[in-house]
């Protein structure tokens, strides 16, 4: 069968891909699809990281908001059978009576708890305190000497806790009202309408690009009811 002229020219004009340029858009394509993937794995990684970050930021609140409630409600031990120290500051059990709060716990120099009389909770004698035999750290609450609940989660990582009164920094040797501290300077404390200053130093575990957060915040008593 003999082709017409005009469909043999058709014919021999007509070519198929080369190799190298088959090579070559396969590799734009696969350049494309790799940058896609890329793109979709970064947003879900950023989508995760705020995702935890909210959350942690939700239990830090929590934390810091459940304390600071308790704290205010904070009412005078005229009677001493709460703000009982056996601390290595008072190790035989010294009563302070008509104080309000008790720096406890004190570890590597800082106090890392403090108790007081809840009138929100029928007057329970109610301890704050950072338990470090645990990993990681957990911030907990005892009640009138009963077993201790968790206040914030085993996921979050508590680098330190540090409770402090008037001013203070929580550091074991600065001055403060903690019941065994009377007079400092002249300065009768037990007078002062206190404030508690908590700080709190925490991480997103297992995220090595977040850095270390400080949280601090201070409250005072509802009631003034000192002594």
């Amino acid at each position: 069968m003999k082709l017409s002229s005009g469909t043999e020219k058709y014919f021999k004009n007509s070519r198929g891909f080369t190799i190298i340029e088959l090579i070559v858009v396969m590799a734009v394509f696969l350049f494309i699809i790799g940058a896609a993937i890329g793109i979709f794995i970064s947003i879900v990684q950023s989508q995760k990281r705020v995702l935890s970050e909210q959350q942690f930021l939700n239990q830090v609140s929590y934390a810091q908001e459940y304390m600071s409630k308790a704290l205010r409600m904070a009412a005078n031990d005229s009677a001493g059978t709460c703000l009982e120290d056996n601390s290595d500051i008072s190790p035989n059990r010294s009563p302070h009576p008509n104080y309000n709060y008790l720096l406890t716990r004190p570890i590597d120099g800082f106090f890392t708890g403090i108790k007081f009389v809840d009138a929100s909770d029928g007057d329970a004698c109610d301890e704050f305190y950072l338990d470090m035999s645990k990993t990681p750290y957990v911030l907990e609450k005892t009640k009138n000497g009963a077993s201790p609940v968790p206040i914030t989660a085993s996921d979050m990582q508590i680098n330190y806790v540090r409770f402090g009164i008037d001013g203070s920094n929580g550091n074991v040797g600065s001055p403060n009202p903690t019941g065994d501290q009377d007079n400092i300077g002249g300065i009768d404390y037990s007078y002062f309408q206190p404030r508690v200053s908590i700080v709190m130093s925490i991480k997103i575990p297992g995220d090595n690009q977040e850095p270390t957060r400080t949280i601090q915040t201070t409250v005072s008593q509802r009631n003034l009811n000192v002594k």
